[in-house]
């Protein structure tokens, strides 16, 4: 599943939501979609073909559409379906299925955010942009497991996860062993063959990440960033910067 492509997505504009009804063997097609859909077929079947793939919209299947994507599509099984609309500027020309267990409480978010857009008002729109965004956000949760069934990759989830709220802090190797319940040498090992680097130098990667979002504001200058982020001084962070970005902090602000 594109995971990283779904980790991407801001959403810019929420057009509309509809419930539509379709009979069997209704078809269409459609050249490079101009916005984002997602789509809960609730009751019945549509059957989607893209790119020589196909793809199956169900109770039991949420179909994403992406902005750029061409497609056929055949109604298998008359019934309703809902549909989100949204722009955002990434493009995609594959389809995004995803399973679900949960159909009939995606069927209801689908409904509470038609109510919201029906209902109109001075939040009806930033609304309807987080509850879209919170069903994104459950559907790439609960994929989350397939995209990450690797077993090296899963085995350091928990060093992972105490590298996000920890890494402004002095973070030993032997600690995040611990964290994911292996020894130092063999956590290691995991670590390097899932991300291609050392844990010292993702923790480091993270720092970088962060230091840029940093530099970009107004919230500090440089000194008080490096020691935000979790350096004994400016010039530790001045260096550790530049081997990471070819530049220094300052170059970089300019």
């Amino acid at each position: 599943m594109e995971t990283n492509l779904l980790s991407n997505l801001i959403i810019s504009k929420f057009r509309s939501t509809s419930t539509i009804y379709t009979e069997k063997n209704t078809k269409g097609k459609m050249h490079c979609r101009h916005c984002w859909a997602i789509i809960i077929k609730y009751e019945g079947e549509t059957k989607y073909v893209s790119n020589n793939k196909s793809y199956i919209s169900n109770i039991n299947n949420m179909v994403i559409l992406p902005n750029g994507c061409s497609y056929e599509w055949l109604c298998t099984q008359s019934g309703r379906f809902s549909v989100i609309e949204f722009d955002c500027d990434i493009t995609y020309e594959n389809i995004l299925q995803f399973p679900i267990n949960n159909g009939d409480k995606y069927v209801s978010d689908f409904k509470q955010i038609g109510y919201k857009s029906t209902l109109g008002g001075p939040l009806s729109k930033i609304e309807c942009i987080r509850d879209t965004y919170s069903i994104i956000i459950e559907l790439f949760e609960s994929n989350k497991q397939e995209s990450i069934a690797d077993y090296r990759r899963l085995k350091i989830i928990p060093a992972i996860e105490y590298i996000a709220k920890n890494f402004t802090k002095e973070i030993r190797n032997d600690t995040l062993a611990k964290e994911c319940e292996l020894s130092t040498a063999h956590f290691r090992k995991l670590f390097r063959e899932t991300y291609g680097i050392s844990p010292i130098a993702y923790i480091h990667g993270i720092r970088i990440k962060k230091a840029k979002e940093m530099l970009k504001s107004d919230h500090g200058n440089i000194s008080d960033i490096a020691y935000s982020l979790g350096y004994l001084n400016v010039y530790d962070f001045s260096r550790d910067f530049k081997k990471h970005t070819g530049v220094s902090p300052t170059k970089y602000i300019k």
